[in-house]
Formats: C-alpha cells, structure tokens, sequence
C-alpha cells in the first residue's frame, strides 16, 4: 500500500488537475470539442508586416531616388549608382502620440551602415515619412537593405543595389 504525506497528496492532486487545463489552454475547439487549426496569417503584399501598436501600424515602405513635395518618391527603384542618395518613404496609417519609427540600413550580411529615428505623432489617416542616406565618397557596389522599425518591433524591409 502507498502512503502519501500531506505535501506529495496535494501535489499530485495539483498535477491531476493542472495538466489536463494546460492541455485545454493550448487547443482551439469547436463546439462539438475537435481540434482545429489557427488560421495561417498571410504576409502583406510587398513583404511589409503590419507592425504596430494600438492604433497606428506601416503600411508601405518604398524606396528610390528623390523626393517630391507630397513625400512621394520621385523614382522608386531598387538599383542606385554609387553616388546617389537612397531615400525610403515609411507610409503609416493611424493616429498616436509620440511614437517612435526607426531606420536600419545595413550591407552586404548584416553590417551596419546608417541608422535614423524619428519620433511622429500622426493625427489619423495615412502620413508618409522619410530617411535617406548618402554619402560623399562612392557607396561600394554591393546589395543593401532597408528594416523599419515602429516601437521597436520590425515592420517590414526593403532589398536594393548599388552597382
């Protein structure tokens, strides 16, 4: 015969009743109690997440060659000579206070090549927000990207060339 003290009783009593909730907490059932599936969550079209918090979220991030009066690109392009400047327009869409939107460029693998932040406060609707980067010496030849960031969470990148 077994004998449990008073601790190993509650906490088998604990383990019996825990781990058949856990199981439960980690299924989605229909009514009739079967298993299903998350739904798969489609990735945008032009590869941008949605990245966001609360009300504001980019929509759309492109890049090019210059910049017009409406902060649209003049020439949206993903190839650039050595000496252009390379612009990308962030587009969000929402309202906040004092959120913060990032731009990582890097080369090649992952170097580090410029990084800008700009704190925005969109009152509503869609508002268009621009980097750039230059340089005054040549940019070396190479594949370049673009990452993003609102509030610290990727909201999408952008590949490009320099030749």
């Amino acid at each position: 015969m077994y004998r449990f003290t008073h601790g190993a009783a509650h906490r088998a009593l604990l383990i019996a009743l825990i781990v058949p909730l856990a199981a439960a907490c980690n299924k989605k059932g229909d009514s009739d109690g079967a298993y299903t599936e998350p739904a798969a969550t489609a990735e945008p079209a032009g590869g941008v997440a949605t990245a966001g918090t609360g009300a504001l979220r980019v929509n759309d991030i492109e890049i090019g060659k210059g910049l017009n009066s409406d902060m649209t690109l003049k020439d949206q392009t993903g190839d650039f000579k050595v000496r252009d400047t390379i612009y990308a327009v962030v587009e969000t869409d929402g309202a906040s206070t004092g959120a913060k939107l990032d731009a990582k460029w890097t080369y090649k693998d992952g170097q580090p090549v410029s990084q800008s932040t700009q704190t925005i406060s969109p009152s509503g609707g869609e508002t268009r927000h621009e980097f750039h980067m230059q340089k005054s010496s040549a940019w070396p030849k190479g594949d370049y990207k673009v990452e993003v960031m609102l509030d610290g969470q990727s909201a999408g990148t952008k590949d490009f060339s320099i030749k």
